[in-house]
């Protein structure tokens, strides 16, 4: 049925569920830091608590109709909320295009919202959220049905070798240098590559980490940086690589 989708459609439609999962991404990154219900209570003002409305709460329209404030007290709308809007469009369309209509690209697309959502929250709170985490470990569990075995050794190594980087950057810099989150963030990276991707994992992890703390360090964030952004953006890169297979195979082809 989906395979027989005009292709137009297909990517409104990915567009549109981008949109609204961005819209659903934000209110995970604010609540979830602060401690707050995530299925329960109204979408408030973070400065005067007003209700907002429902023509307050169109993804990115909303935010420009209202030129980034509060209809009521005036104050400015972080920028943040349509940026992660526009990013997970952005997640759900490459979704759509590396795995094609099914249930690979959902999959792919909860995964890339997921991680939006640790790298918006690690960036102002220097937190991995632990439940974003489970609920990511669980998807890879289904993603790589029936390769069960592979998922579970591939979570144990990362897991352990992460312990042990912490273990060993922690003794040689006098402090805590990686993160319990981090740990974790590893074994439920491990599940998604399996033990074939751990090497790329690790190695794209550390060029984004160098990458981010130039970058971080640039605009004044210090010395210390979230190393989760780098992490999520590594884990992606290693799972939608391994679906463009095929358009890789294909450039193999015409090249000879």
């Amino acid at each position: 049925m989906l395979a027989q989708t005009p292709i137009a459609l297909l990517y409104g439609f990915a567009v549109a569920v981008g949109l609204c999962l961005g819209s659903f991404a934000g209110l995970l990154a604010y609540r979830l830091p602060r401690g707050l219900p995530v299925v329960s209570g109204r979408s408030v003002c973070t400065a005067c608590g007003r209700t907002l409305h429902i023509r307050e709460l169109v993804p990115v329209l909303s935010y420009l109709w209202q030129r980034g404030r509060c209809a009521q007290c005036g104050i400015s709308i972080s920028w943040r909320y349509p940026a992660l809007e526009l990013a997970s469009v952005a997640v759900c369309v490459f979704a759509l295009w590396v795995a094609g209509a099914g249930a690979g690209a959902v999959m792919l697309a909860l995964l890339g919202i997921g991680l939006l959502i640790i790298i918006f929250v690690d960036m102002e709170f220097q937190i991995i959220p632990d439940a974003v985490v489970a609920a990511l470990a669980v998807l890879g569990i289904g993603y790589r049905y029936p390769d069960w075995s592979d998922a579970a050794l591939g979570a144990i190594i990362a897991g352990a070798l992460a312990w042990l980087l912490r273990l060993g950057f922690s003794w040689l810099r006098k402090r805590e240098a990686l993160g319990l989150g981090d740990v974790k963030f590893f074994a439920m990276a491990g599940i998604w590559c399996g033990i074939g991707g751990l090497a790329s994992f690790m190695m794209l992890a550390g060029v984004f980490g160098i990458l981010f703390a130039l970058g971080w360090r640039a605009r004044g964030g210090g010395a210390e940086f979230p190393f989760g952004p780098a992490l999520a953006m590594s884990l992606f890169t290693v799972v939608t690589l391994g679906q463009l297979g095929w358009l890789i195979d294909g450039w193999v082809r015409i090249g000879h």
